[in-house]
C-alpha cells in the first residue's frame, strides 16, 4: 500500500518541519479558541474566502460570515463546551499547499457523551502563513450493522 500520508520529518526538509508544526499549531489554537468561545480567533487562521462545511452539511463561505455564525454557536448551542483536537495527519500537497485531518471532541454542557468529528482542512501558505481555504467537518458515527438475510448471514 503507498503511504500518502508521510510527515514532514520522512520528507527529509527542515522547511517542510517548520510548516508541520505551525500547521499543528493552528489546530491547537482553533481548540483554545473554541474553549474560550472567540470566533474571532479562530478566524485568525482561516481565508477570507474560506469554503467551511459544517458537521451536519450546512455550508458557510467567508471568513466574515464563519466568524458570526462561530460566535453564534458559542454563545447559544455551545456555550460553555469544551473542544479536543488530535492531529490524525499533515500532507503536504506543494510546498504552499498542506492538508491536515484530526479527530475532535466537543464535550457538552449537561451532555454525557462528547460529539465527535473527523475535520479536514486544506491549508495554504500565504506571505508566510497558513491560512485555512476549505474545511470539511465530518461526525464520526457507528458504522450501521449489516442486514441478516433470511438464513441468519449478512447480505
Amino acid at each position: 500500500m503507498r503511504n500518502d500520508f508521510q510527515t514532514a520529518t520522512q520528507l527529509g526538509s527542515a522547511t517542510q518541519a517548520e510548516d508541520e508544526q505551525a500547521i499543528r499549531q493552528i489546530v491547537q489554537a482553533l481548540a483554545d479558541a473554541w474553549n474560550s468561545g472567540d470566533s474571532e480567533a479562530w478566524s485568525v487562521h482561516v481565508a477570507d474566502d474560506i469554503y467551511h462545511t459544517v458537521w451536519n452539511g450546512r455550508f458557510v463561505e467567508g471568513k466574515e460570515a464563519l466568524t458570526t455564525a462561530h460566535q453564534e454557536i458559542f454563545d447559544t448551542i455551545y456555550k460553555g463546551s469544551r473542544q479536543k483536537l488530535t492531529v490524525r495527519w499533515v500532507r503536504f500537497l506543494r510546498p504552499d499547499v498542506a492538508a491536515v485531518q484530526y479527530d475532535g471532541e466537543v464535550a457538552m454542557v449537561g451532555k454525557e457523551e462528547p460529539f465527535r468529528a473527523r475535520p479536514l482542512a486544506l491549508l495554504t501558505k500565504q506571505d508566510g502563513r497558513w491560512l485555512i481555504e476549505v474545511f470539511q467537518n465530518t461526525p464520526i458515527m457507528p458504522f450501521p450493522k449489516a442486514a441478516k438475510n433470511g438464513n441468519g448471514r449478512s447480505s
